[in-house]
């Protein structure tokens, strides 16, 4: 799935009529008759009473067409048009479907269902103070919110007026808007609906969406070195969760072995809860850290398919001293998390001489010490630090959290969709991990492990907000869930 800006969602418009599929009229009734029929699918409108708010726009065009379908499916329709009806050519053509439709001067009532037609993706200015205090009055009214597009308020390409439409399900066109996807601007849209009305985009687009990964199929003779052995590096004295929960999720995602190099004060905890798990004692520190030796590293990756480094390491000078070390040496596919990540943030000129395919996992605290910057700027900016980042080191960079960034040493950058707030505990990331470092050791590439790892992780997660609730699950029941998704 393509992420358009709104450029190249008006360039893939005026191709589309120019090549002779549509006409821009065309357009405007399929895309609400595609609204209709998202509408209807999920909700029943039926003698239900609802407000579509219309501007002067195409937008509103859009809303005309809707408002027409819904009362003819019966429902009773009031139209609300604060600028008047809409005057564009594409839009003025559906104003007979909707003479017979009464129109209000402003919010008298409540209603079942408010849908917003009022701005589109061309939105780029503040609201007036009359625009603004009707959001607000809708927004604070109960009843299903529907925006048609984009959110009134919000800008299509990220960022927004002061005020916007606060919507339940907002029914997008032709491909995913960035704003549908950005912290800031994401929650005003909610559950995004796309129908691409059948226009194919071809290279016109900045950026993708995963899409749901094929299974890999292995040969029926295939043995546990056919799925790789992993090599995880994680875990301090009082950090053994961490720990524990990355090497479940790296054998339950598949590989053949899962080996671990672990500090002797954990091992009794470490062994009775991932008793699948080949260990790898080593003394404690008196900061709990693993003290790991050059030996011990050599003789680790001789055997290794794909390396973890630093869930639950700790931040000690010996964690640091250690992750250098396995940065140095290493020559298999590397995931670098969490406290690994914290051990390079003062110095990140190591990561481009490794010798090996690199990932980092940042949340964005993280990725603010990786940038030098603050979590404000960089989740204000989450595409612009991710993709410079993964320039900059030739790494693939996964900048965690809502719609979970991707971007790619070439510049390519994915959105993931799945996943949800109840996500968000210390673990989750463990268990992302965990899942990247499986497929890796299988064989996949840097770039096709992250993307199926984030997007099942995510899917896991959903089912276990489904089992349970976003406030109760835990990262441990995501682990559970993983044995139910075929990847």
């Amino acid at each position: 799935m393509k992420v358009l800006t709104s450029l190249q969602i008006k360039h893939a418009e005026k191709s589309a009529v120019d090549n002779g599929l549509f006409s821009y009229s065309d357009m405007m009734k399929n895309a609400g008759e595609a609204a209709f029929r998202v509408i209807t699918s999920k909700y029943t409108v039926v003698g239900k009473k609802i407000l579509v708010i219309a501007g002067c726009g195409n937008n509103g065009g859009d809303g005309l067409v809707i408002a027409s379908l819904l009362k003819n499916h019966g429902a009773f329709v009031t139209l609300l048009l604060p600028f008047g009806f809409p005057v564009t050519d594409t839009a003025s053509g559906f104003l007979c479907g909707v003479s017979d439709i009464p129109v209000c001067n402003g919010l008298s009532g409540d209603f079942d269902f408010y849908v917003d037609a009022l701005f589109g993706i061309g939105f780029n200015r503040y609201l007036t103070a009359e625009i603004e205090l009707l959001l607000n009055e809708i927004n604070s009214r109960h009843g299903v919110k529907i925006a048609i597009d984009i959110p009134s308020g919000v800008f299509s390409d990220g960022g927004m007026a002061q005020t916007a439409f606060r919507a339940d399900i907002t029914i997008t066109f032709i491909g995913y808007k960035l704003c549908q996807l950005l912290p800031e601007t994401s929650s005003y849209c909610s559950e995004v609906v796309l129908d691409t009305l059948n226009i194919d985009v071809g290279n016109n687009y900045s950026y993708e969406i995963i899409d749901a990964p094929k299974p890999r199929r292995f040969d029926k003779s295939s043995h546990k070195g056919t799925f790789g052995t992993a090599l995880l590096v994680c875990g301090s004295y009082g950090m053994c969760g961490a720990h524990v929960l990355a090497a479940r999720s790296a054998c339950v995602s598949g590989s053949g072995i899962v080996k671990c190099i672990v500090c002797d004060k954990n091992y009794a905890a470490f062994t009775s809860a991932v008793p699948e798990a080949v260990t790898v004692p080593v003394e404690t520190s008196d900061f709990g850290a693993p003290i790991i030796y050059e030996k011990t590293i050599l003789s680790a990756l001789s055997g290794a398919s794909a390396l973890l480094i630093g869930c639950g390491l700790g931040r000690s000078d010996e964690a640091k001293s250690a992750v250098k070390k396995l940065l140095s040496f290493t020559n298999i596919p590397t995931i670098l998390d969490a406290d690994g990540i914290n051990a390079v943030a003062g110095d990140i000129s190591i990561l481009r001489n490794v010798k090996a395919p690199l990932i980092l996992t940042p949340h964005p605290g993280e990725m603010a010490r990786l940038a030098n910057t603050t979590v404000e700027d960089v989740e204000n900016n989450r595409v612009t630090y991710a993709k410079r980042f993964a320039c900059d080191n030739q790494c693939v960079l996964v900048l965690k959290g809502a719609n979970t960034v991707i971007a790619a040493p070439n510049g390519e950058v994915y959105f993931n969709i799945t996943g949800n707030y109840g996500m968000a505990k210390g673990g989750s990331g463990d268990v992302l991990s965990g899942i990247i470092v499986a497929l890796l050791a299988n064989g996949y590439d840097a770039l096709s492990a992250v993307k199926t790892a984030v997007f099942v992780h995510g899917k896991a997660g959903d089912m276990a907000a489904e089992k349970y609730t976003e406030r109760t699950m835990l990262p441990s029941d995501i682990i559970e869930e993983l044995k139910h998704i075929s990847f």
